[in-house]
């Protein structure tokens, strides 16, 4: 459909202005009280110059309220604003408007990005410290999400939303072997050549002159998540459409054919949808307890494990919360939180949930404080004292005393022997470290070392460190000028060698 160029200016004029009476006069949802930020990255191709606009999630899948708009960088990435009071489901649609483009994986040009193109992703619970992807596969959950709503038994409320989002974007996920299409693309290859499949399919619909947009292919895409079923007329259009383009792909590019192979095995044989009229939570994860490692000396990782849930059908899988944000998913009863501060106390929380997008409640929280190089302390709440005795990480004192005897060894060179007063360790000092010129040059297991052959008449700078068996080192000597003359014989030095 054509817009008046008059009418299209005033439309994008009234885009612009729209958020911002809408949040002057609490509209929205936002009310007062500042404003946080909705930032990602569109691609399909980076798409650059395209309209960013964010909405609130209304019951049935569709868009609410209009929050805010922007538009995207020349990397697609964008940061949108929205009233501060803004949390639960949002949508971020990125449309195309005069100049914009999207750069195509199969040509490697810029292609106009118009205003019938159109890309959403949907969020289950705003976070503006995780980056929302809008791309191809994020447009495809989003049009699945009202199909899914349709199948829930009674009422919709907010927690039935949000976890048919979660539903969504995981069907569309498990279709394209994608493990989080709201991540950033650039973190998975797999996701990487699935757009790079797209954009060939989208290259070959245009082919014939009649389709000048993305439509076409999103048509097709839509049409086959709305029912994944082998046997659908509509789910094989696509599948021959998809081979069709992979094959393209692969030819242009063979080092992407493992993957390409990979995803296009689970198109063509797809998992089966859950039963999303499934409205039965799991049950709550049970017996959380924490394993904490050091890192290093101030840093650990937790591993945790709990008893796994129950479900009327099946546990998809598990979300892990520190201190109530997320920080994973994992199929299993156990995760890793692989980096956090020691001596600092953390809150963990557990939430098990169901492939209809079921949640349970959270589990009882753990609190878990790693100590301070705690190695393999198993919790179950408050860990046990400190327990820095269990890993040495104290450094040897530094070596004392250094002097050299130099011996000329021809007329142009000398030796160097050094020698140094010990080192003490909370342990024991295992060797010692020599550096000329700060350079290491060697290592002794005594308190002595000979540089071979120096050129004579030259001065050196020689530092001595020490270090024990757990690795720790101690800082250097002081630094001892050693200036072996031509043909000095047995000049013992403490400093600068003598005539």
């Amino acid at each position: 459909m054509c817009i008046p160029w008059k009418k299209h200016i005033a439309a994008a004029l009234l885009l612009l202005c729209l958020p911002f009476i809408l949040i002057g006069c609490g509209g929205g949802g936002g009310g007062g009280g500042g404003t946080r930020v909705v930032s990602g990255i569109a691609v399909k191709g980076p798409i650059a110059g395209a309209l960013v606009s964010v909405y609130r999630l209304q019951l049935d899948g569709s868009r609410g309220a209009l929050l805010g708009t922007g538009t995207t960088g020349t990397t697609g990435d964008y940061a949108v604003k929205i009233p501060a009071s803004i949390t639960g489901p949002i949508v971020v649609t990125v449309t195309g408007q005069p100049g914009a483009t999207y750069l195509s994986e199969s040509t490697n040009a810029p292609v106009p990005f118009t205003a019938a193109d159109s890309f959403s992703a949907v969020v289950d619970n705003f976070n503006p410290d995780v980056p929302v992807a809008v791309t191809p596969l994020t447009e495809a959950a989003f049009e699945k999400l009202p199909l899914i709503l349709q199948q829930k038994p009674g009422t919709i409320t907010p927690e039935v939303l949000q976890g048919a989002v979660v539903a969504a974007n995981a069907q569309v996920g498990d279709l394209f072997n994608v493990t989080d299409i709201l991540a950033p693309p650039a973190d998975s290859a797999t996701y990487q050549a699935n757009l790079a499949v797209i954009d060939q399919m989208i290259v070959d619909s245009k082919a014939g002159g009649t389709v000048t947009n993305t439509t076409a292919v999103m048509t097709v895409i839509n049409q086959a998540t709305s029912d994944v079923n082998p046997a659908a007329p509509a789910y094989q259009t696509f599948v021959d459409v998809f081979t069709t383009a992979a094959a393209q792909v692969v030819a242009a590019d063979p080092a992407l054919a493992a993957t390409v192979a990979n995803i296009t095995q689970q198109v063509t044989a797809p998992p089966p949808e859950p039963d999303f009229s499934d409205v039965t939570a799991p049950s709550v994860p049970g017996a959380l307890s924490a394993t904490t490692y050091a890192v290093n000396s101030s840093t650990s990782s937790v591993v945790l494990a709990w008893q796994a849930s129950s479900d009327n059908i099946g546990v998809a899988g598990y979300d892990v919360y520190r201190d109530g944000a997320k920080v994973g998913t994992t199929t299993t009863a156990g995760f890793t939180d692989p980096s956090v501060i020691s001596n600092v106390t953390y809150s963990y929380t557990v939430v098990a949930f169901d492939a209809a997008g079921n949640f349970s409640a959270a589990s009882a929280p753990l609190s878990v404080k790693p100590n301070q190089a705690s190695l393999s302390v198993t919790v179950s709440g408050q860990l046990s004292g400190d327990l820095t005795s269990h890993l040495d990480l104290q450094a040897p004192t530094a070596p004392g005393s250094l002097s050299a005897v130099t011996a000329a060894i021809s007329g142009t060179n000398s030796s160097v022997t050094l020698s140094w007063g010990a080192a003490t360790d909370n342990v024991g000092v295992s060797g010692y470290e020599v550096f000329r010129n700060g350079v290491k040059i060697g290592s002794t297991g005594t308190r002595s070392f000979v540089d071979a052959s120096v050129a004579s008449a030259t001065t050196y700078s020689y530092t001595v460190k020490a270090y024990d068996a757990a690795g720790n080192r101690s800082s250097a000597s002081a630094a001892l000028a050693v200036t072996p003359n031509q043909a000095s014989l047995g000049v013992t030095v403490g400093g600068q060698v003598s005539p």
